[in-house]
């Protein structure tokens, strides 16, 4: 069985459902096909590599563990999976739409970071960015709260826009949540399970919040617990912070053989977006002062 889903300005074709994924019509030519066959345990000739994936251009491994598999992606347009034995199904699309996708997109020659992105209700796009328990996502889910529209989760892809802007084009609309962000946040989590495979979160669907139109970028924020921080601070990077922050922000790894066509994008990205540090502490913070300096810095 196979299933057509819309993301990223492409359709994708999987033999595997992922329910986070917009549906695309059963008769759609798919840009990206999916596939189960055999993948090598190893590249032949891996430029770089970590437990989980290699990298060689054109060509990305990812390994998902004994309860899901092997994929292996070749040069942005196929992906081949090789099910483990002790297969869990709810797992593939966990695996897909982070490494995997984030992989493929990289390979089709997109920037792509590792950021969530709202619209503003003016109609400009924030993205944001900043490491693992940082609070990425609960923002996100608070500017939705406060009128603001989801453009994707997690991976971000910026292309040119038809006047030369920086736009952010329409991903994943769903977000995941520690049980202690959905209380704070007023969610509703019946129904939803709390994943071990993605430190207790839950995955929150937003269908309802998401936008299908791509939107300028009018600022890349990057969140950072500070300690001893007595409150959230806003400060804008200039000069070689501002690049050092957006190369923070790299759903990596990136291959220069495989992007030359990326050094026009950054640059004008670095001439055109700001891009801040908002610095919070490690305890005693508000989501709301976060969101108010996003929605009125």
């Amino acid at each position: 069985m196979h299933y057509n889903y819309s993301v990223y300005n492409l359709v994708i074709r999987t033999t595997f459902p992922c329910p986070a994924l917009l549906a695309a019509p059963a008769d759609a030519e798919p840009d990206v096909v999916v596939v189960e066959g055999e993948v090598p345990r190893s590249l032949d000739a891996p430029v770089a590599k970590e437990d989980n994936w290699e990298v060689e251009p054109g060509r990305f491994l990812w390994r998902g563990g004994q309860r899901a598999g092997r994929f292996l992606v070749d040069r942005g347009c196929l992906v081949t999976l090789q099910r483990n034995p002790e297969c869990q199904e709810e797992l593939l699309p966990f695996h897909f739409q982070a490494s995997v996708l984030a992989a493929l997109l990289r390979q089709r020659g997109n920037l792509v970071l590792h950021a969530n992105t709202v619209v503003l209700p003016g109609g400009d796009a924030v993205a944001l960015t900043g490491v693992s328990g940082a609070g990425k996502s609960t923002t996100l889910t608070a500017l939705l709260q406060r009128g603001c529209r989801m453009l994707s989760d997690d991976i971000t892809v910026l292309q040119f826009g038809t006047e030369g802007q920086i736009e952010a084009i329409p991903g994943i609309s769903q977000t995941h949540l520690t049980k202690e962000a959905t209380l704070a946040l007023g969610i509703d989590t019946d129904g939803l399970a709390f994943l071990p495979w993605h430190r207790m979160k839950a995955a929150v669907p937003l269908h309802d919040y998401h936008t299908s139109k791509s939107a300028q970028l009018r600022g890349l924020y990057l969140l950072l617990p500070t300690e001893h921080a007595s409150g959230v601070t806003l400060k804008q990077c200039t000069g070689l912070e501002r690049f050092e922050a957006l190369l923070d922000s790299i759903y990596g790894p990136l291959l220069p053989e495989e992007h030359p066509g990326l050094f026009p994008l950054k640059q004008v990205l670095l001439e055109q977006v700001p891009v801040w540090r908002i610095g919070r502490p490690t305890e005693g913070w508000s989501v709301d002062q976060i969101v108010e300096v996003i929605i009125n810095g």
